[in-house]
């Protein structure tokens, strides 16, 4: 999904969005956590639109920089493992936007 280079994702929380009806991929994202700014990553989860399936994946550091406001529009999505993400843990997630349960696919 990122793309057909080895080693093709980015420092921090690398992100995926794929159509939840048709399975086209909508977009992809990554978002640096230790060197850059939460901001546009909040804004970017908060423009998901419901029904998109979200597939996250931490590289390098995904935590550093994750604020309260962050963690809870990623759990918002069906995440229970985002609140205790720390530095350089590895993290790997599939949920969804409108979700009403705990994704089943984190690790």
């Amino acid at each position: 999904l990122m793309s057909g280079v080895k080693n093709n994702v980015g420092r921090g929380i690398n992100v995926a969005l794929v159509n939840g009806k048709t399975g086209e991929l909508v977009d992809t994202k990554f978002f640096d956590m230790w060197g850059g700014d939460v901001a546009p990553l909040i804004e970017f989860l908060k423009s998901i639109q419901d029904g998109t399936i979200v597939l996250m994946a931490t590289y390098d550091d995904g935590a550093t920089k994750l604020n309260e406001e962050a963690r809870k529009l990623i759990s918002e999505l069906g995440s229970t493992s985002i609140t205790n993400l720390g530095f350089r843990d590895n993290w790997v997630f599939c949920g969804g936007k409108g979700i009403k349960t705990k994704s089943p696919f984190e690790q």
